[in-house]
């Protein structure tokens, strides 16, 4: 329910596009930022090598389709950052919205 809640998703992009500001300028450093942000560990390296591979596939998807890519970050009532390029923001705010789904986000100790 939560993963098409708009609210849940546009926290998603709100998280992705922090993510993309304080998280560091590779891929790699933003999946370790972004992943401890939400559970408080730094991935596996086989989870780190999964978002890594997520990330590049929306990547991808959403860079062939620019439209979606905007549509997709229009989510919700606040708007996204302008200054930011929509393909990323998009990208992120897949990887951010499978993050906050893991349970270990959704049900703490």
């Amino acid at each position: 329910m939560l993963m098409n809640d708009p609210q849940f998703f546009e926290a998603a992009r709100a998280f992705a596009e922090r993510t993309i500001k304080e998280g560091g300028e590779t891929p790699e450093a933003r999946i370790a930022y972004i992943f401890e942000m939400a559970t408080a560990r730094l991935p596996k390296p086989v989870e780190k090598e999964l978002l890594l591979k997520t990330f590049q596939t929306h990547y991808q998807e959403l860079a062939a389709d620019p439209d979606a890519a905007k549509a997709l970050i229009t989510v919700g009532e606040s708007a996204p950052d302008e200054t930011l390029d929509a393909v990323e923001v998009a990208a992120w705010t897949m990887i951010a919205n499978l993050i906050l789904n893991l349970d270990e986000v959704l049900n703490k100790g």
